[in-house]
């Protein structure tokens, strides 16, 4: 068995085949994609199916079949001898459907294991699937199928393969040998209504078999030509492109060769010379695969190589993600901050506060607002004194309020909340902050907290600053002067997008939108994997993510 592996397009150079598959996969360091460097990589198989399953790019074959190609079961009911070394193997298959011409891989077993090879398909009705297939009496699989028994279970991918009918009404003629007559059988059925001529060729009158089921195609001339007669042969000797030169061959507008390499080359050259158009010329050659015969790619005419919409497609979702993942990595960071208030603690009361944003006026109809947004979502200026140093006041749905002085030179901010203390409330530190922890955010400094007949002094602190609040014994009256650390406020109020410049919105923007390519197309590249179970897994987490954004803005 061999284990092939080739780079899709599109390679990204993430590096994880090289990771996991060291002796198989490199770098290039020119065009910065991976590169195989082994033919065989059956000593590393493990490896290298592991780094498929982790890279989309990364491509797998057993035996010439893709890794993820579905095989599904099929029993033999009859292998039969149609020449010393053809066969034509009868399996049940129900529902298999194939275009006229093309092939399927066979799973066969033998003492080393499963293994691969490809045959054309000659029919598929009433659930039984017919191939023709050549023994080569040293080969794997001719020694498999010369002993093989009804009721055995194999294995059938679905049918693949470019060596079909362009169309079903133009003449069409037909030039075969061996098992090539395999596919030529199907399509001159799918085509009864155009005229047909079929030249078979064999080496021997006794490598011949099925002609009169080729003469009873309908609208169908055949020729037979052998290259060494017997005494029992009647009809002409030669090759099987012999009959070429006696035929206007304008006359064919399709013209189809499958046969052994060696013939459909020579029949390729010989319509060439006669001036033939190549996009007339279809043809299927059979290669060796191990010791038996398959398929090999059929010759179409030449057209624009296919858009790789799923290259692009990862193109763009990487070069998404490189910028965005700092920036997603920022709003990550700046997010725990502004969530997990408790984890931050401010150190002692310094005198930096917050300061007006560049240009900011100081009267009272710019200033306001400005000041307003500092403050929890809701407040609203009740008042706002002009001055060198003005004075704002602001409220509350809730009813607190608070006092924001301006220094008119530094342009520093002092916010202090006003309140009175609920009563019952007993004027020491522990009692006082416990009354007020709903309303003011910090851990209570217990321990350099002061207590005297004009009432308690002590400070909040917490990532939203250092609230240091004082209590009036007198009419229990507090008020709470906000100090800030400024790098955490900072950081909070970026995430919340609190005093907004252009720059920034402009940076928030583009965060976004990057964010939603990057979604879209890690979305599209996942929905575009060849492999059935991950679209089946994707499709499954997709609504499961959308049951949870409808419940999440149901909660909302």
């Amino acid at each position: 068995m061999s284990i092939r592996a080739s780079i899709r397009p599109g390679c990204n150079g993430m590096g994880s085949c090289v990771r996991l598959a060291p002796a198989v996969f490199r770098m290039d360091a020119t065009t910065g994609t991976a590169q195989v460097v082994l033919d065989d990589c059956e000593d590393h198989r493990e490896a290298v199916l592991a780094a498929a399953r982790s890279c989309p790019f990364v491509a797998v074959e057993v035996d010439g079949v893709p890794a993820e190609e579905p095989i599904e079961d099929a029993v033999v009911l009859a292998c039969e001898r149609l020449t010393v070394d053809i066969v034509e193997l009868r399996l049940r298959r129900p529902g298999l459907t194939f275009v006229p011409g093309q092939y399927v891989f066979l799973r066969l077993r033998d003492e080393a294991g499963d293994f691969f090879r490809t045959y054309s398909v000659v029919g598929s009705e009433a659930g039984m699937v017919t191939l023709c297939i050549r023994l080569v009496p040293t080969g794997r699989a001719g020694r498999v199928l010369a002993a093989i028994k009804p009721g055995t279970v194999v294995g059938l991918s679905k049918p693949k393969g470019l060596f079909t009918l362009r169309t079903t009404d133009q003449p069409k003629l037909f030039l075969t040998g061996g098992t090539g007559l395999a596919p030529v059988i199907p399509m001159c059925l799918a085509a009864p209504e155009a005229r047909k001529l079929v030249i078979i060729g064999a080496r021997t009158p006794a490598a011949l078999f099925w002609l009169e089921r080729v003469r009873a195609l309908p609208n169908t001339q055949v020729i037979v030509l052998v290259q060494e007669a017997d005494a029992t042969w009647q009809g002409p000797i030669g090759q099987v492109m012999e009959p070429l030169k006696d035929l206007d061959l304008t006359a064919w507008p399709e013209i189809y060769t499958c046969g052994s390499p060696v013939m459909v080359e020579a029949v390729r050259r010989t319509l060439l010379s006669r001036d033939v158009p190549e996009d007339s010329i279809f043809s299927d050659s059979f290669v060796p695969s191990g010791s038996a015969l398959r398929p090999a790619v059929a010759t179409v005419p030449p057209g624009p190589p296919p858009r790789d919409w799923a290259g692009l497609l990862r193109r763009v979702h990487y070069l998404a993600s490189a910028p965005l993942a700092l920036l997603i990595l920022f709003y990550a960071v700046t997010g725990f901050v502004a969530n997990r208030a408790d984890l931050f603690q401010a150190e002692g009361t310094a005198a930096a506060g917050r300061v007006l944003p560049p240009g900011t006026s100081l009267e009272p109809e710019h200033l306001g607002p400005v000041v307003a947004a500092m403050l929890p979502d809701g407040c609203r200026v009740t008042s706002c004194t002009a001055g060198t140093d003005p004075v704002v006041e602001l409220v509350d749905a809730r009813g607190r309020t608070w006092t924001a002085t301006v220094n008119g030179t530094s342009r520093a901010v002092r916010l202090i909340e006003h309140g009175v203390l609920p009563a019952g409330v007993a004027l020491q530190p522990a009692a006082v902050a416990t009354a007020l922890a709903g309303t003011l955010s910090g851990h209570p400094d217990l321990e350099r907290a002061e207590v005297g007949d004009d009432g308690v002094e002590l400070d909040l602190s917490s990532v939203w600053g250092t609230h240091h609040l004082k209590v009036d014994a007198t009419n229990r009256s507090w008020t709470a002067t906000t100090v800030t650390p400024p790098l955490v406020v900072s950081l909070v109020d970026i995430h919340r997008s609190k005093h907004a410049g252009s720059l920034q919105r402009l940076v928030v923007d583009a965060t976004a939108l990057g964010l939603a390519l990057l979604t879209l197309t890690g979305m599209g590249m996942a929905l575009m994997t060849p492999v059935a179970r991950r679209r089946r897994l994707v499709l499954v987490l997709l609504l499961v993510s959308l049951l949870l954004l409808v419940f999440l803005l149901n909660a909302r």
